[in-house]
């Protein structure tokens, strides 16, 4: 019996398809016209944009966006049943952490972000933002909280025994803001417990009279340990996310986005990849290579490729911000390289939402496959 990752294509030629491409049966019959009829045989589509739903949940509120649809509408499982009569593989594309991005608040009290403020994470000055400002994206989870950790594996594993048509279940956002993110009082709790039983007493009393003025007084005592912790509770999600994904479905292939420079993306983002393929909590990941140079994409893909060790990578190519003959010219580096394919950001952008073939043409014939 073949693993999941043995049951990727020899060559992955797939797109993200963004959530606005979801949104009526007309719309995804267009995806999936488009993806059969220039080869591609991988969709990565998001169903869980901002902690909602663009499929039959019991856990997060209906996306706004299908509000004027029929209630039994249900975006993943027709995408499912399009894409089986073309041949094509779906992963649900599940962003974690990153739950909210407009000013105004969620219209269903559902949502976390109304009904679980204390799942909110924050910066040092207990701030955060709903929108993108900066080095922000907008709302984000907590993920040291233990009730997030709960319902987020709750919502994957939803969408897991729900669909088991799927080829795969793929984390987008799996990681923290940036370096100043969280510094809520749960995390400044927690992470004083898990320090406090490693100090003497003599210095937790210290620490713990410090902390009456200064609330980092910890985490400014133990600052690589602060970063270590942190990175420790997004391990901890995906660890438990791997384990149950496999006992609902082995054969389901488990993938992330992620920053392309482990290094960058260990420091910056405290999200530890390489760990989670070693470990083979992942079966692949997709290195989200967005630069415009096809130099400097060649260079990211190289140190990706190098810190799976052997592990199939699959390069994301940022095809929204560059013309076709780019796109070509970093997916045949990419083929050189030895990575297992190529993920185009976007559908949506690249075809105008379903509006215009041209891109996809020039990709397709350029990369010697003919629709």
């Amino acid at each position: 019996m073949r693993t999941a990752r043995e049951r990727l294509p020899d060559e992955v030629r797939a797109m993200w398809v963004v959530r606005t491409s979801l949104v009526s049966p007309q719309a995804i019959e267009r995806v999936v016209e488009l993806a059969r009829a220039y080869r591609f045989n991988t969709l990565f589509a998001q169903v869980r944009g901002r902690g909602d739903a663009y499929y039959r949940s019991s856990y997060e509120p209906r996306a706004e966006a299908l509000a004027g649809l029929p209630a039994d509408f249900d975006p993943l499982s027709y995408l499912l049943q399009q894409a089986q009569a073309a041949g094509l593989m779906v992963h649900a594309w599940l962003n974690v952490y990153y739950v909210w991005s407009q000013p105004q608040p969620p219209r269903s009290r559902l949502h976390v972000v109304c009904r679980a403020g204390n799942w909110i994470a924050r910066d040092r000055g207990n701030r955060y933002q709903m929108t993108t400002a900066g080095r922000v994206e907008g709302v984000y989870l907590c993920p040291s909280n233990p009730e997030v950790r709960a319902h987020l594996l709750k919502v994957f594993g939803e969408v897991a025994s729900r669909y088991p048509a799927l080829e795969g279940l793929h984390l987008d956002y799996v990681r923290y803001p940036y370096e100043g993110y969280c510094y809520c009082a749960g995390c400044r709790a927690r992470f004083r417990a898990a320090m406090a039983a490693q100090v003497s007493d003599r210095q937790r009393r210290e620490l713990d009279r410090k902390s009456l003025r200064n609330p980092l007084a910890w985490i400014q005592a133990f600052p690589t340990e602060w970063n270590d912790w942190r990175r420790e509770q997004i391990n901890v999600l995906v660890q438990a996310f791997a384990r149950q994904s496999r006992q609902i479905n082995p054969n389901l292939i488990l993938s992330a986005a992620v920053y392309p420079v482990p290094l960058s993306a260990y420091q910056h983002k405290l999200q530890n990849w390489t760990l989670w393929l070693r470990r083979d909590w992942l079966d692949t990941v997709l290195p989200m290579a967005y630069h415009p140079d096809t130099a400097v994409v060649i260079h990211q893909m190289e140190q990706a490729l190098q810190a799976a060790q052997g592990r199939p990578v699959i390069g994301g190519i940022g095809a929204w911000r560059i013309p076709p003959e780019s796109t070509l010219n970093k997916a045949r580096a990419m083929r050189q390289l030895g990575a297992r394919g190529f993920c185009l950001f976007s559908y949506d952008a690249i075809t105008q939402k379903g509006t215009s073939e041209a891109y996809l043409q020039q990709v397709a014939l350029g990369l010697s496959y003919t629709p």
